[in-house]
């Protein structure tokens, strides 16, 4: 009787032990989809994305943040932060790495590329210890088309404003007399059109005559003029 009671306790303990193990391998695949999805944000994400060990040394970047700085994602695995960073030098590095923590902190700064060039980039930074050792994730966004695009639009408001500034404008309804067609002025006289604008205004002035003048006040003059243009 003692031996049939210990075989039904072991075939209770070798079902309980099945269970913990159908329920291990369901969790273990849960966690292995888990990681596949996050891998594929990462690798999919249009921003950079790279995350720095103790020693500032990169320990994974995803591929756009390889294409950002000119190299294979195998060959940024090898780099250190000062390695593209062009605004900190290493001190400031290890500063910045030694005081980031899970708050993070976000900066605009500039990032060297393999070939030279130098880019501008908004940086996002998070801390974090795993087993004792700090890694700092970071997000790196490329705003070199943008700010190159803000800096030319507030060039082209400094001109505008400067233009504006030199601008004379002309406001309100302009009182002109019916016959002589002279303008009054703000204290009641009355001026020539071209007085007027060059007081009003940074408008230059150039006299001529029209035809029609020409032909009232100048037909001798007039005549000759068609004459040689060939007009009868």
């Amino acid at each position: 009787m003692p031996d049939k009671h210990t075989c039904e306790e072991l075939k209770n303990r070798v079902r309980e032990l099945e269970a913990v193990e159908s329920r291990f391998k369901e969790a273990e695949n849960r966690l292995q989809v888990e990681i596949e999805y996050r891998k594929l944000l990462v690798e999919e994400s249009r921003d950079g994305i790279v995350i720095v060990g103790p020693d500032c040394r990169v320990v994974e970047a995803n591929r756009r943040f390889a294409e950002m700085l000119g190299y294979t994602r195998e060959e940024v695995l090898g780099l250190k932060v000062w390695d593209w960073e062009a605004e900190y030098s290493p001190e400031q590095i290890r500063e910045l790495h030694a005081a980031c923590d899970r708050t993070g902190h976000k900066i605009e700064t500039r990032h060297r590329r393999r070939d030279g060039k130098i880019i501008e980039v908004d940086l996002s930074n998070s801390g974090m210890l795993y087993q004792g050792q700090k890694y700092v994730f970071c997000i790196c966004r490329d705003i070199t088309e943008k700010k190159r695009a803000d800096r030319e639009k507030e060039q082209l408001i400094r001109e505008l404003s400067e233009s504006l500034a030199e601008i004379k404008p002309l406001r309100g309804i302009l009182p002109v007399c019916s016959y002589c067609k002279r303008l009054r002025d703000d204290r009641g006289y009355w001026e020539q059109v071209d007085v007027y604008l060059d007081k009003h205004s940074d408008v230059d002035i150039s006299h001529g005559v029209c035809p029609d003048c020409m032909e009232e006040h100048h037909p001798d003059e007039m005549r000759d003029i068609r004459r040689d243009q060939g007009d009868s």
